[in-house]
């Protein structure tokens, strides 16, 4: 999602749509009706090209109802009492919400082919706030409805100030609530983990919140860093957390960290190597990327590979709750359910790869150890290779 202005922060805000009917309502006591109403249509039109449509729920039913209110405000309102011109209107707006209300589901599946969040949210926003202010409105019709049962001369002119500020007590509420709830969200979302939305090649589309995506399970593609650590032809293997959305208690890499929006991919494999092992300057190689997906995840993996060879670096490692398995023991213990999925797959690949590299590597070590026969390196003075003498 990009990064919205303060103008469209303010517009994204559904409670706004009631404001015309606010200032209406204010208006109505202060000018003539035609004024009143006219002023309050003209508030409804910018968002016309401000807010998408999906979201503009509420400043639609204010359009619509001061369109239909205009030209009764030159015909029919003038021969009524000012109080029934107010409740005309008022009617209009409640009307429209029911209408509202029952065209939600084909809206909802409309924006779902789009696969927008901004918009899905948008609209569920703009939903609510319809909801909110339908109810209110009617219990200020039920409220007027007895003021009219128990007036026993049959108008209501002497009540008209108090109706209407009951309205605007009701209006300003919904538009409260609404404002407070986006607050404490945006301040909520502020301090959220936002993660990039990529497409299967590696492009990023789009940012979304962390919380949000779990909730939104494989709806969104996210780029993710997995190294591996090798010691002495063995792979440091540790239990999941409890809390990790795929495999938890499985045995996998503790080496695992989704990309934060705008930065570097290998910056998050050091970082993910520090967090676990207290150590972010360890030799990193870049072995594969590759898509997986579940029903409750999508991911774009990037796996990488930290080999340390010295015996002295590896215990220098801050490493707690897991230990080395060699290539026998996994084989021994694949498909029984012990191991994390993205780990099961990428094993074979491993082997073939970077095991079958290392192997080699040693065989030509000892090859070459048999030819020098432990002598000493004419340029460093140093003893390249130890004999071992058969017994």
């Amino acid at each position: 999602m990009l990064e919205m202005t303060t103008q469209q922060k303010i517009m994204m805000n559904p409670a706004l749509g009631v404001m015309p009917l606010f200032v209406f309502s204010i208006l109505f006591l202060l000018v003539d009706t035609r004024v009143a109403v006219s002023v309050a249509l003209l508030l409804s039109i910018p968002p016309l090209f401000v807010v998408k449509r999906p979201i503009r729920l509420m400043f639609d039913i204010s359009l619509v109802t001061f369109v239909v209110a205009l030209p009764l405000s030159f015909t029919l309102f003038t021969s009524l009492p000012l109080l029934n011109r107010f409740v005309i209107v008022e009617v209009i707006f409640v009307l429209l919400l029911v209408v509202a209300r029952l065209s939600r589901g084909r809206a909802i599946v409309r924006v779902a082919r789009l696969r927008d969040l901004t918009l899905k949210n948008g609209l569920k926003g703009a939903f609510r706030v319809a909801f909110i202010t339908r109810y209110g409105l009617l219990l200020h019709l039920l409220l007027l409805f007895a003021l009219f049962l128990f007036n026993a001369e049959g108008s209501l002119l002497s009540y008209t100030v108090f109706v209407v500020i009951a309205c605007q007590v009701v209006l300003l509420l919904v538009i409260l609530l609404e404002t407070t709830r986006l607050h404490i969200l945006g301040k909520k979302l502020y301090r959220e983990e936002w993660l990039p939305v990529v497409t299967e090649k590696g492009n990023v589309t789009g940012r979304v919140a962390k919380s949000i995506t779990r909730e939104m399970k494989n709806w969104f593609m996210h780029p993710v860093v997995r190294v591996v650590l090798l010691h002495d032809g063995k792979i440091y293997l540790k239990e999941r957390d409890p809390s990790c959305l795929l495999n938890p208690g499985k045995l996998d890499y503790p080496f695992e960290k989704y990309l934060q929006f705008n930065h570097a991919i290998d910056e998050a494999a050091r970082n993910s190597l520090a967090k676990e092992c207290g150590k972010r300057d360890l030799p990193l190689r870049f072995l594969l990327k590759y898509t997986y997906e579940n029903e409750a995840t999508k991911r774009l993996i990037f796996l990488y590979a930290a080999h340390v060879v010295e015996e002295e670096t590896f215990n220098s490692l801050q490493l707690n709750g897991g230990k080395l398995w060699t290539l026998a023991q996994i084989e021994d213990n694949m498909q029984s359910g012990l191991f994390s999925e993205c780990f099961e797959q990428e094993f074979e690949y491993l082997k073939n790869t970077l095991f079958l590299a290392l192997h080699f590597k040693q065989c030509a070590s000892n090859r070459l150890g048999n030819r020098t026969g432990g002598r000493i390196n004419s340029r460093s003075g140093k003893q390249t290779i130890k004999p071992v003498t058969a017994r």
